[in-house]
């Protein structure tokens, strides 16, 4: 007999943890995004200058279907298997906060790996793609497009660009975790 066809043997989500089934979707929706960014990156479909945009929807669409899949199955798991079929608006958003957790985590670290090891010039050419846009598309003068990219300098390195990739990630998995929360939670 299921939890579902006797009300008395309702879990008590005190009793169960989130983290184990939220951090192991995050987890692999983390590593699988590292081998989608690294496809469309050796695909050459991702503008890292800003020049293309239009060519990077391919790379924010992939990105975010597989954070939203992965927090979609953390909270269906988490309701169905672990909670019995129920499941609460704030523990829904919980467990896909820890999904995207972990998908903040892994993409910082693969972030600073990327941008430190197999990509060690990208930055350079990010920054020189800037100047040149300040210049020519904004009518700058080189001494103030300079000092511009001065002033930009402190936060286009490895550690920075990873920790403000994790942060735009967390946004986004917290919006995600909201609008899926609302939308999967059953009240026993």
């Amino acid at each position: 007999m299921s939890t579902l066809d006797n009300p008395n043997d309702i879990i008590d989500p005190q009793q169960v943890s989130p983290w184990p089934t939220a951090s192991r979707h995050g987890l692999l929706a983390g590593l699988v995004l590292i081998v989608v960014g690294l496809v469309i990156h050796m695909a050459g479909l991702v503008d890292y200058t800003g020049q293309s945009s239009g060519s990077n929807w391919l790379s924010n669409f992939a990105t975010w279907g597989v954070m939203i899949a992965a927090i979609v199955m953390s909270v269906r798991q988490h309701r169905d298997q672990d909670l019995g079929g129920y499941i609460t608006f704030g523990r829904s958003f919980y467990t896909g906060f820890i999904a995207s957790l972990m998908i903040a985590i892994v993409s910082a670290i693969w972030g600073y790996i990327f941008f430190s090891f197999v990509e060690p010039g990208l930055i350079d050419t990010m920054m020189e793609m800037s100047r040149e846009q300040l210049i020519e598309q904004q009518g700058m003068s080189e001494s103030d497009a300079d000092k511009a990219m001065g002033m930009m300098g402190w936060m286009m390195n490895p550690a920075m660009l990873s920790l403000f990739g994790a942060i735009g990630a967390l946004i986004a998995g917290i919006v995600f975790s909201l609008i899926i929360g609302a939308i999967m939670k059953r009240e026993a």
